[in-house]
Parts: C-alpha cells; sequence; structure tokens
C-alpha cells in the first residue's frame, strides 16, 4: 500500500519547480548587493541557490567543493551536464529516459521507480531525443550524480578533473565486489568463466564484477597473486526473455532437473541450470553491494549514492536532506524504515565530505563518518558493527531466550543507542533490523564484562578511514597502469597493525613528505611505502596520528618501546610505555634483554620463541568475532515486481529467504591467512541453497564443493563448508573491569591447570569425537565450555580444541542443513522445519560438522577461496594440508601443539583470560 504522503508530496513539488523557474528571470538582487540585469549565474544556480553569479552567494544550495583556486567555483554544469541557459525546469534539466520518465510515471511503474532509486540500468538504456537533442543514459546519469563511476570512468563529472580515480576506482573490490561474485561462484565449483584465468592463483582468479572492466597493460605475474587483466559482467538468467539459456517460463528449470546437476564430488554442473540460479541468488542477495549503482537504497541506514559520491557526499541516515536547497523536499521519504514509490533519497548537505581539515580560504572539510562505511560494510559479521561494540542477532535469539549454544547471563539491545536509532527522526530499524537484533552488550559468563565490546581505535575516537585510506579505497591511482585488477579484497587492502605501531625490532617506517596541510614532514608509510599523509613523526621521535574523521591529535605507541624499556613516555600523560606483561606476550625468550622477556617456560632452555615471527597481531589483539553458523539461501521463481541488481531488468527470480541458522560470538578459531601467518579464521560461508521452480515445486537442500574439491566433498567425512582468514575489528589492550579483552594465554594454549583439571574428560572427548561417536559427547559440558565460556575463563581445553580448528561438536547438521544437537529447544530454528533440534537429534542423521574444519592429520574439511600471496615460502604452517598454498585451517604440527596434551605444548607460565599470571609467569610481568 502506497505512503498517503506521497500524493501531497506530489503536489508540494509542482509549486517549488513553479518557483524555482519563476527565479530565473525575476527581477532581484542577491546576496551580494548585485543585481540581476549583470547576472552571469548558469540557470541552476539562480534556482538552486539564489545567486545572480556562479559563486553560491545565494542562501541556497551548498558550494559542494570549496577547495582553494578555480575548483572553488565550479559551474553547475560542470559536474551535472544539463542546459545552463534554460528557460525552465524542464529546459536546464537533463530529462529522464522514456523508461524512466517523471515522477508520475515512478508511481505507476515499478520498474521505472527501482532504476531511478537504485541506478541499477540506467547505463543500459538506450539513446532519446527530446526536444531535437539527443541524450545518451550515461548523460542522464551524470545528471542524477556526477560522481557515478559509469560516469566518471569516462573522465565526466568527477572523472573530468579525477581522471586517475575515475579509471582506479572502476577497479577496486569497492566498485565491483569481485571477491563476493567470484569467491561465490569459485565455492560452487563452477569453471572460472575467463579462460584466460582457469587455473591461475590455485584456481581462484577473479572472473566477474559488476561491470566489465579491463587493464590493457597487464600482464600475468605469478608471484602476484590476485592480480589480473579483466573481469566480465555477470549474466543475467532470469530476466524476462524467452530462449532456453533463460528461466523465464522454461519448464527446464524444474526441481526434478535441478537435482542431476551436481557432480559426484559435489561441484555445481558448469552452465548447467541448478548453476545459473545459484548465480541469480548471489546476484539478488550480494549484487548490490558495490560501488557501481545505489544499492537498495530504500531503508534507514542503507541510503546512499553510488561511485565518488557514496563517501564523499552521502546520504542521511534517514534519506531527507539537510541540504539548503529550497527545491528539494526536506521530508521524504515519509517513512525512513521503507521508502515507497516515487519517493527518492537525498544527501545530508550538497558539499563534499573528506579528509577533516580547516582549508586555506576558511572553508571547513567534513570528515567522512563510519556511518558511511557501515551502509555497505554489513556482511555477516557487520564489520562497522563490530568495529563499535555492536553485534548482529539476525534471528532475535538472545531476546527470546534461544541462544545456542548458551544464553548471557546478562545482555543488552541497542533500543537507545542513537548511533542507530535516532530518537528525533523516530526510525525502528537499521539496515531493516530493529534494536533487538543488534545488541549493545552479552555477558555470558556473569563476570560483569561485556563480551562484545568495542574496539580500542573506536573507542579512542578513530574512524574507518583512518585505517582505511585512499589507496585501500580508491587503489593505487598513481600506479603507471592507473591500478590493479585484483581477485579478494586482501589482494587491495595495504594497511597493517606494524605501518603505525611498528614491529618487534624496529619502529614503524617512515618517508619525507607533504601532509594534509601541504607541509614537509616525516610521515608513516603503509606496507607498501605508500605515505599515510596524516601520521607523522615529530621532532622527539614520537608517532601522531590525526584524525581524517575530526582532526584530532593522538599518539602511537610503537611495539619495540611496549616490548623493550628504553624509558619511552607518553609525551602528554607521562605514563611509561614499556609493560611487562606486552613484553612477556610478544618479546622474544632468548634471554636477551634486548629483544624483551618473551612467553618463558619454568625449568626450560630458551627457545628464541617469539609470537610476532608468525601471528598477526589481531590473532591475540581482536576480542571477539560473529560466526554465523549455516546461511540458508533461497530462491523461488516469480513473475511480481522484481529487478536484476545488475541491469535493472524485470526478472523472475526472488530471493525467498536470507537466513542463519545460528549467529554466536563465542567461536573463536585461527588459521592460516594469504600472508602465511596465524590469524583469526572464521567458520562462517556455510552456505546451503534451495529453489522453489515455476510449479511451486521445491528443491531438496544443495550445499556445494569447490573448483578444488574443498566444501562439501562427500570425501571428506563430514565436510565443513566453507572457512575463511580475516580481521576482526574488535581490538583491544587489555582486559578492564567493564570489557573483555585480548585473547590471553589460555585461549589458545593447554596449561598445567586445564590438563590437570579437565583432562581426563578432554581424553574421552577428543577419543569419541575422532571416532565420529557423537551421541558420545557431553553436551551439556561442552555447553559450558564454550557457550559459556568466552575468552577461555575456564582455561578449559575444549576451548583451546575449537581454537585449533578442530571442532567442539557443538555444530552438527545434517544432509538438509538443519541442526543436530541435543541442546537446541528452539521450535523455530531455520531448516528445522518447525521442530526444536532436541526433539530430533540424530548422531547417525550427522552429514556435516561445520566447526571442525581441519583433521590432526592437517587436511583440510571445507573450502577456503583465498590463495597464499606466494607459493609457500619459509615455514609451511598447513602441513598435512592436501591445498598448502590455500589460506586455510592450522596444520598438523600447529594443531596438535596447540591441542594434544601428549605431544603438543602444555605451559607452566601463562597468563589466564583475567590478565592474571600463573606459574612461572608471575614474577616474569609483575
Amino acid at each position: 500500500m502506497r505512503n498517503p504522503a506521497i500524493r501531497p508530496l506530489l503536489l508540494i513539488l509542482a509549486p517549488l519547480a513553479a518557483i524555482a523557474a519563476a527565479s530565473l528571470f525575476g527581477a532581484c538582487v542577491d546576496q551580494s548587493g548585485r543585481e540581476g540585469a549583470v547576472a552571469t549565474a548558469e540557470s541552476c544556480m539562480k534556482c538552486h541557490n539564489g545567486s545572480t553569479h556562479d559563486d553560491y552567494a545565494g542562501p541556497g544550495l551548498e558550494n559542494p567543493h570549496p577547495f582553494p583556486g578555480t575548483a572553488e567555483t565550479l559551474r553547475c554544469t560542470q559536474c551535472h551536464g544539463g542546459n545552463a541557459a534554460g528557460t525552465d525546469v524542464t529546459s536546464a534539466h537533463v530529462p529522464p529516459p522514456p523508461e524512466i520518465g517523471d515522477r508520475e510515471f515512478q508511481d505507476n511503474d515499478a520498474h521505472a521507480w527501482f532504476n531511478k532509486l537504485t541506478l541499477a540500468g540506467i547505463d543500459k538504456v538506450a539513446n532519446y531525443t527530446v526536444d531535437g537533442v539527443t541524450y545518451t543514459g550515461i548523460d542522464y546519469l551524470q545528471f542524477l550524480n556526477p560522481g557515478d563511476l559509469r560516469v566518471t570512468s569516462l573522465e565526466r563529472g568527477c572523472g573530468q578533473c579525477h581522471p586517475a580515480h575515475g579509471v582506479g576506482m572502476q577497479r577496486t573490490p569497492l566498485a565491483s565486489t569481485m571477491g563476493i561474485f567470484s569467491g561465490a561462484f569459485y565455492a560452487v565449483g563452477m569453471d572460472n568463466a575467463l579462460p584466460e584465468n582457469q587455473g591461475l592463483f590455485e584456481d581462484n582468479a577473479a572472473d566477474y564484477g559488476w561491470r566489465a572492466v579491463t587493464d590493457p597493460t597487464h600482464t600475468h605475474d605469478p608471484n602476484n597473486a590476485g592480480k589480473i587483466g579483466r573481469l566480465i559482467e555477470p549474466p543475467v538468467w532470469s530476466k524476462r526473455v524467452q530462449n532456453p539459456a533463460n528461466i523465464f517460463r522454461n519448464q527446464q528449470f524444474t526441481a526434478a532437473n535441478l537435482v542431476n546437476d551436481v557432480n559426484p564430488d559435489g561441484s555445481v554442473v558448469t552452465g548447467s541450470r541448478l548453476a545459473k540460479l545459484y548465480q541469480e541468488q548471489v546476484a539478488f542477495t550480494c549484487g548490490d553491494c558495490h560501488l557501481g549503482s545505489s544499492g537498495a537504497n530504500n531503508r534507514y541506514g542503507d541510503f546512499r549514492p553510488s561511485g565518488c559520491s557514496a563517501c564523499h557526499m552521502p546520504y542521511s541516515q534517514d534519506g531527507r536532506s539537510r541540504s539548503q536547497d529550497p527545491n528539494v523536499p526536506k521530508n521524504e521519504p515519509f517513512n525512513p524504515d521503507a521508502i515507497d514509490d516515487p519517493e527518492r533519497a537525498h544527501v545530508r548537505s550538497h558539499r563534499v565530505r573528506g579528509v577533516a581539515r580547516t582549508l586555506s580560504n576558511g572553508h571547513t572539510v567534513t570528515g567522512i563518518d563510519d556511518h558511511t562505511c557501515a551502509g555497505c560494510h554489513q556482511g555477516s559479521n557487520r564489520m562497522v558493527m563490530q568495529y563499535w561494540g555492536i553485534r548482529l542477532d539476525q534471528n532475535q535469539d538472545v531476546v527470546r531466550g534461544f541462544q545456542y549454544p548458551a544464553n548471557p547471563v546478562t545482555f543488552q539491545t541497542t533500543r537507545f543507542d542513537t548511533r542507530l536509532f535516532d530518537p528525533q527522526v523516530r526510525n525502528n530499524t537499521f539496515n531493516g533490523r530493529n534494536h533487538n537484533q543488534y545488541l549493545l552488550r552479552e555477558d555470558y559468563d556473569g563476570d560483569g564484562r561485556d563480551d562484545t565490546p568495542a574496539d580500542v581505535h573506536y573507542e579512542a575516537g578513530l574512524g574507518c578511514v583512518d585505517c582505511h585510506g585512499s589507496i585501500d579505497l580508491h587503489g593505487n591511482v598513481n600506479a603507471p597502469n592507473g591500478g590493479d585488477i585484483v581477485s579478494r579484497m586482501g589482494h587491495a587492502i595495504t594497511i597493517r597493525c606494524e605501518d603505525c605501531h611498528g614491529s618487534a625490532t624496529s619502529y614503524a617506517n617512515t618517508t619525507i613528505g607533504e601532509n594534509y596541510q601541504g607541509q614537509t614532514v616525516t610521515l608513516g608509510v603503509d606496507s607498501e611505502g605508500n605515505p599515510l599523509k596524516h601520521v607523522e613523526i615529530d621532532g622527539s621521535g614520537n608517532y601522531w596520528l590525526t584524525s581524517k574523521l575530526d582532526g584530532r591529535r593522538h599518539y602511537i605507541r610503537q611495539v619495540r618501546d611496549v616490548i623493550v624499556d628504553s624509558g619511552k613516555t607518553h609525551p602528554t600523560t607521562g605514563e611509561a610505555i614499556f609493560t611487562k606483561m606486552g613484553s612477556y606476550a610478544m618479546g622474544r625468550d632468548d634471554g636477551l634483554a634486548a629483544t624483551g622477556t618473551g612467553p618463558q617456560q619454568t625449568s626450560a632452555p630458551h627457545a628464541g620463541f617469539s609470537h610476532l615471527d608468525s601471528m598477526n597481531c589481531a590473532a591475540c589483539h581482536s576480542s571477539w568475532s560473529n560466526s554465523c553458523v549455516g546461511c540458508h539461501l533461497e530462491g523461488e521463481y516469480n513473475e511480481g515486481n522484481n529487478f536484476s541488481n545488475i541491469t535493472g531488468d524485470r526478472i523472475v527470480f526472488r530471493q525467498r529467504f536470507a537466513e542463519f541458522v545460528y549467529q554466536t560470538p563465542v567461536p573463536f578459531t585461527l588459521g592460516i591467512g594469504m600472508d602465511n601467518k596465524i590469524r583469526t579464521s572464521a567458520t562462517n560461508t556455510k552456505v546451503f541453497f534451495r529453489y522453489t521452480d515455476i510449479n511451486g515445486d521445491r528443491t531438496p537442500v544443495f550445499a556445494f564443493t569447490d573448483r578444488n574439491g574443498g566444501g562439501a566433498n562427500p570425501a571428506s567425512g563430514f565436510p565443513s563448508l566453507g572457512h575463511n582468514a580475516f580481521l576482526a575489528h574488535s581490538i583491544r589492550g587489555r582486559v578492564t573491569a567493564t570489557n573483555e579483552g585480548p585473547r590471553y594465554c589460555v585461549s589458545c594454549h593447554l596449561t598445567d591447570y586445564s590438563v590437570a583439571t579437565y583432562g581426563s574428560q578432554y581424553s574421552t572427548f577428543r577419543a569419541a569425537y575422532a571416532a565420529n561417536n557423537f551421541g558420545a559427547l557431553d553436551y551439556n559440558l561442552l555447553k559450558t565450555h564454550i557457550g559459556k565460556n568466552p575468552g577461555n575463563q575456564l582455561d578449559s581445553p575444549f576451548f583451546v580444541h575449537m581454537v585449533a580448528g578442530l571442532g567442539t561438536g557443538l555444530f552438527l547438521f545434517d544432509r538438509n542443513g538443519a541442526a543436530q544437537n541435543p541442546l537446541d529447544t528452539n521450535p523455530n530454528r531455520y531448516a528445522s522445519d518447525g521442530r526444536a533440534p532436541s526433539t530430533y537429534f540424530n548422531p547417525a542423521q550427522v552429514y556435516y560438522d561445520l566447526d571442525r574444519v581441519v583433521d590432526s592429520n592437517g587436511v583440510s574439511n571445507g573450502s577456503s577461496n583465498q590463495p597464499m600471496n606466494q607459493p609457500i615460502v619459509g615455514p609451511n604452517r598447513r602441513d598435512g594440508a592436501t591445498d598448502p598454498n590455500m589460506a586455510g585451517p592450522l596444520g598438523t604440527t600447529l594443531s596438535q601443539r596447540l591441542a594434544d596434551p601428549a605431544t603438543g605444548i602444555v605451559l607452566n607460565s601463562w597468563i589466564d583470560a583475567n590478565r592474571a599470571p600463573h606459574g612461572g609467569a608471575g614474577p616474569l610481568v609483575q
């Protein structure tokens, strides 16, 4: 049902247009006192700003680009196009294509409104002629948004002055999300669609991006993982065109036929009907997570433009204009939780955002805030939410008392969190979810601490843009080729913890360059040597970060000063930088004071060991992540108002479900990343797929095997589906009275205490689990040692077994993607057909073991879509693996070193989850 406020809104817009048109020629004096008779302004300026000169001197629309020099007085048509000499709205504006039409047309044509709202298919409309002038879809796109990448890549709009960015941005993960498309299609075993990419980088090279893009200078380099020469646009198989290859009214795409489109190893048959349906599902569910279009653009927290504008001229959270332009309605969308046709969203203000600073002409630039990032970065871990200390609980399990494997003792929703729910706007959702689905605080063990705290960088006042700068986001636009096309997000990220904090042996690297104020200073650099213009080193050797978010200055501690007592103190507080705890955790156990204490063990010779030799910083310093276990995607044939996120075409595919079975912040797993270092790994990407066909028949549940035989391959015994190393954005420095801290020794290691206290139970568990005797597991014990034990406060060996990737026995599923365990009493658990899993638990029905990502012999049970940056160089940390050149779970040596009390390491000196020392650690850290 359409919003009743829409009709009055349309009536308001007509007189506004008339007033605007009248202002073009009426005798007037502008804000500078200059008479209209000597006016030089374009019609746009007169109407939207009120000035009679192109100087934004009027009371209306803000100057979008107030940077000193010629950029300060850009003419409207330089960016937007249109007719500067127009005599009314119709003649001044670029007219819409016939397929898009005006508001009245969009109010009655869902296809037109979808494309106006999302911009998805406007570049694909046919050329059209209005009043003797021929226009293209790009002309109209430029008028709507000069920052759209389809415009800027042609050196129009923003690309006219920033051509390198116009080229480079098109090639980035932000622009094309090649990782989502290509990673998803790799994971189900489809052949790479680009013949020249087949077999490259462990057969992981990307093939699809939102739009086709080419690097004509590309040459293959086997040692530059992920770098490729081109991407192609994903096909749309469900558009309303009848032919044997398409889904539209095609009886070949029936449930009875689809079951035959799977190879014996579980991979989908390339080019098959099932493969096409899966491609449609990925496009429909994930196909708007890029800067190519405006995304869904239809609800609070999701409103955004496309391209450069998405970050540099963002929309308001509620989609309503805060601009001074008198011609933009200020009360749409009427309902910010659900925009209604023919409404549209609006920019916060008509002014470019960037690095927060004051310009030489006195104008201020506002920084790009985290909300701008949050609108897109809404994957299962909700990375920006995690950074803020907020966890998504899609099923509202915590509020309903059905959190698995255990309920928290206390929790708090985001009901009064103004970051998500604005009391003035009175929105009820954020990204389509209510406050019961976003949890601010959870305490699973009842110790009074938040088990899902915010990142310390956020608490200090830093924003996303303070780590992820121009190179990470825009690509290397200054490279001779304009920037590389890469295969995964990890290939594009150049920032590392060490770039600001240095390493155990050296301070962070520097170079001489210009900061954002134009001063020549000593700057920090990223991992590839690119200057960090907001990180400076003063004459005393102190490192400072000036936040691009708000201009505040932050002192940066150096790891070397934490490890070795050089007498360094904080330049403003006087606090000593060296800590005995930091020296113990990050130093080298070689008996030398110059390298720190290191994790020494009683009655053991110095081993020369340092965690920093083999581990990513966040492996210890991240405090939590949100594991999504059992993701069910289901599509259906539907001839209603459904549209392609890729082309804007009307289609006959609709998402029926995109649901998680479990989401939990407790599980924590280590794996090997693309850099061959130990880092946090997520037991995510556990995808099940189902389809309801044109006849209403539903397929069985599919789970797939990747191109390299990982994932759902029945040869794995009990497959674990997908998992990938990643960097959790939940960094903590130490445990506090109110918040859990980083991962202390007990999180990953067995100790004298854990073996002595739980050794017998642990031995029984390991024997039963190794024999796949799931009925013999003590699930109530596991519920306590995993579900109620974040950070391993219990010093439990079961927790360590999980961290090593060897599994818990808690995340068992049957062939239909339904949970198998005796603990879950939720009668509405997704995929369980209205029955609580506890009522039908049958160990003989277990087919998937979703968090047992590796066996003790080092062989992976699942799929990773991340190749190593280079074929193994140095220590093989995945020994025993059949795919050692892939990122993935720990190898046999590391997993046994952590979790096997007979052959592994059992600490006699350690730090517990409360930061208290035990054994021989006491004298070293106190």
